[in-house]
């Protein structure tokens, strides 16, 4: 391991251990540039339907993160030079696994896979079920669908079976 998978395996700990029991880590990224290290952490709120986090949790958040990698200096003496971004994963988050899907079943989602004919589709859909390794869409009734279809239209579609692993991309629908 270099200096710098070190830092950042430290780092992600006291990530970790600064969090509030109601939040999670959805995800840290670091951006490393001459002289400095970005570190940009998104966190997750599982008890809340959309996974909001409000502003003063992330800066309550940034505070404590930021306190324990000051120690995290001092204890090493490594120069950390960095700069941290804290918010909340976001409206539009990418879902990455089966559970994210299921958990966010009850809200449109942006999903781009390859149907059953080969073609890549990008819908916005609804997660009605789960079975194995594949998830069945309907399509939702949203703003943007509502614009091409009417509602009897967007009812009477019929559903997507698509496998796990032929979802190219999927994150949830922002319907404003």
């Amino acid at each position: 391991m270099n200096i710098a998978e070190i830092t950042e395996k430290q780092v992600s700990e006291r990530a970790q251990a600064a969090l509030p029991p109601e939040l999670t880590l959805y995800k840290i990224a670091f951006f490393h540039t001459k002289g400095n290290t970005r570190i940009v952490v998104q966190l997750d709120k599982p008890a809340d339907v959309y996974g909001s986090v409000n502003i003063g949790e992330c800066e309550t958040y940034s505070r404590r993160l930021r306190d324990s990698l000051d120690e995290l200096e001092k204890v090493s003496g490594l120069n950390l030079n960095y700069s941290l971004e804290v918010s909340s994963a976001g409206a539009e988050r990418e879902l990455a696994s089966l559970a994210d899907v299921r958990r966010f079943s009850a809200l449109p989602l942006n999903v781009t896979f390859t149907a059953e004919n080969g073609k890549v589709l990008s819908e916005v859909v609804k997660a009605t079920a789960i079975e194995g390794e594949t998830v069945i869409f309907n399509l939702a009734d949203c703003k943007l669908n509502r614009k091409k279809l009417s509602p009897k239209k967007i009812l009477a579609a019929p559903a997507y079976r698509v496998e796990w692993n032929n979802i190219k991309k999927i994150r949830l629908h922002l319907d404003v």
